[in-house]
């Protein structure tokens, strides 16, 4: 008793030392009590804590390892030794440990999150059968963002070293080029249940993987014409076909396939049976144009709503949802836009509803306050209205990030507003499909909603104001819509950051066929030399959808700001600054260390200096919090 009595006294005394943030005297007396007492888990745990946030990170793994080989089932630990190996420099290691917690809480929100990152940054350049599991596992279940998976399912599955090698040949010219000798299309290997996935499930942002779709589309339509098609599994085909949708038929396209399309036309209008004929014709354009559509809206009809095969997603997202969203998008009351560069952004967003996304990650909820601790380097807690907060999206586009933020917080009644009908109508329609209930959806002009009368809590607006003919006058509607106390979070394009676009738009024309214009667009993107800045459009989603690529590169209307007009704009408005949302930590621990004064990173004018250096740091635009005076 004596003894566990010392023991207790001694963790307690290592405890207040590390909280006292005396990292090193903590770490002594941790190893003063593993002397002791070898194997207590908790103690290795501790000490490898302590020497981590001394700065010791080297030192911490071996205490970590420790405490895992002392007990296996030690959730901290694992994720504690991930993290260091991560910090470290071993991702493969890190995967290994982050694989291990998630399956100790595989329903975990933490666990699970960390462990999808931990998947996107291992590098797989050999099989890791672990990876494959939790990919596996991961993608089957619905409370997963889908998009976040496919980078690392494409790279998994590429580590095959056949599959690496066709991958490899496929890209070889792409796409100023025909492909060349050895060329093999997807359609020859086996029908993966990752890359099945990750082509039916999300925007495919890899620029391998586009050149090995396009390729292939044109030699199944080829080999389709000339009947020499042979045996292929229609599971590929449908798979396909929903990745060229996702990617609204943005892919290159030759006159020689054009002309096979129309043979292919010609086929079936004279009763030749075409094998597939209807899946190949829809990697090119919409099922629903196809010449028997009639035949296949029994088909979707006759479906079971659990059938969720690549053939029966396809059916449905084609011919089921349009009409959804038809629907959906009469129930929405119309409201007169006056605004000249309100009605072309209006027009654009019609014909082209963004994002284009098809699943989310859902989270426990929490309130506005919690969130703004894990968001920002608060130096103080924010008193917010949490009881039944009121919350207002400007901008709501199809409805993901209004979504999102309605199933984040607690008790929150969400109203999301925006300009085109169309979009609208495909997030009323996914807001059904998501059983999310405390949000309401409205057409509106963010110039024409002065006269509402409610007052909100919290307004978010991301990648929106910037859009108006002048954002400050959006501004401005939505800072009197605040109520007292009020928070908003924003985003606004970065001028530094968008610069390399601008040589990518220059001397494009204006006007013209949008999809002649938008596959110019991405040509010059492909064809900018290895390390231009411009090429980080290849890792966005946004540049392998039609929609994606006219919202970031050819909008109707575009501004673009600075942290030292941010500021100017706070002034006036009677905000104040609340923090950055940043991507990764690392850019507030180099914020930091060059201003050590700041460690909040809540100076504009110092964050105005810092991005003169990391020009492409804001290149998800600015996005922060800000709150009202008083």
């Amino acid at each position: 008793m004596a003894g566990d009595a010392a023991v207790a006294g001694a963790l307690q005394h290592a405890g207040m030392l590390f909280r006292a943030r005396r990292f090193q005297e903590a770490a002594d007396a941790y190893r003063e009590v593993i002397r002791l007492y070898p194997k207590l888990p908790d103690v290795h745990n501790n000490l490898g804590v302590a020497l981590k946030s001394a700065g010791q990170v080297a030192e911490a793994i071996p205490c970590f390892r420790r405490a895992v080989r002392l007990k296996p089932d030690y959730l901290a630990a694992h994720a504690n030794l991930a993290a260091a190996l991560e910090t470290t420099g071993d991702p493969r290691g890190a995967l290994d440990h982050r694989i291990d917690a998630w399956r100790l809480e595989p329903e975990a929100y933490e666990p699970r999150e960390a462990l999808i990152r931990a998947l996107r940054r291992c590098p797989y350049d050999k099989a890791h059968p672990g990876a494959r599991a939790a990919l596996s596992a991961l993608q089957a279940d619905t409370d997963v963002d889908q998009q976040a998976l496919s980078d690392p399912a494409i790279r998994l599955w590429a580590s095959h070293p056949a599959i690496r090698r066709a991958l490899e040949t496929a890209q070889d010219g792409f796409p100023d080029r025909p492909s060349g000798a050895g060329f093999k299309p997807l359609t020859t290997f086996l029908a993966d249940e990752l890359i099945i996935s990750a082509l039916s499930w999300s925007i495919v942002a890899h620029p391998g993987m586009e050149a090995w779709l396009t390729r292939t589309r044109a030699w199944l339509l080829d080999h389709a014409v000339s009947g020499n098609l042979g045996r292929v599994d229609s599971e590929w085909l449908a798979a396909i076909a929903l990745q060229a949708r996702a990617a609204e038929w943005v892919w290159f396209e030759t006159e020689e396939e054009r002309d096979l399309l129309i043979h292919l036309a010609d086929l079936q209008g004279r009763g030749v049976e075409t094998p597939h004929r209807a899946l190949i014709r829809a990697m090119y354009m919409p099922l629903e144009t196809d010449p028997e559509i009639d035949v296949l809206y029994r088909e979707a009809g006759a479906m079971e709503a659990s059938d969720t095969s690549p053939r029966a997603l396809l059916l449905r997202r084609s011919l089921i949802h349009p009409r959804e969203e038809w629907r959906l998008g009469e129930e929405v009351a119309a409201a007169e836009v006056t605004d000249a560069v309100s009605r072309a952004v209006q027009s654009q967003y019609e014909d082209n509803p963004y994002p284009r996304w098809l699943s989310l990650s859902r989270r426990p909820r929490t309130t506005i306050s919690r969130h703004l601790t894990q968001v920002l380097a608060l130096p103080q807690p924010v008193r917010v209205e949490e009881t039944l907060p009121r919350i207002l999206i400007a901008g709501c586009g199809t409805g993901r990030h209004a979504l999102q933020t309605a199933l984040r917080y607690e008790n929150a009644e969400v109203l999301a507003v925006d300009l085109s009908r169309a979009s609208l109508a495909y997030a009323r329609r996914m807001a059904r499909e998501l059983g999310v209930r405390n949000i309401r959806f409205a057409q509106a002009d963010i110039l024409e909603m002065d006269s509402i009368p409610e007052r909100f809590d919290l307004i978010e607006s991301s990648g929106v104001l910037h859009h108006l003919d002048d954002p400050m006058r959006g501004w401005r509607v939505l800072r009197r819509l605040m109520a007292p106390r009020g928070l908003m979070r924003l985003a606004f394009y970065s001028r530094r950051a968008r610069l390399p676009f601008e040589e990518i738009r220059k001397g494009l024309p204006e006007r013209g066929e949008l999809m002649n214009r938008v596959r110019a667009v991405r040509q010059r993107t492909y064809g900018l030399a290895d390390g231009h800045p411009g090429r980080a459009l290849l890792r966005s989603a946004d540049f392998y959808a039609a929609s994606g690529v006219r919202d970031a590169l050819l909008h109707t209307c575009e501004h673009t700001v600075s942290p030292l007009w941010i500021r100017g704009a706070l002034e006036e408005l009677g905000l104040h600054f609340l923090g950055f949302e940043l991507p990764d930590p690392a850019i507030l621990a180099e914020y930091r260390r060059r201003n050590p004064s700041d460690p909040s990173g809540l100076d504009l004018e110092a964050w105005d200096t810092f991005e003169l250096d990391y020009p492409d740091v804001f290149l998800g635009m600015y996005q922060f919090w800000a709150q009202a005076d008083g």
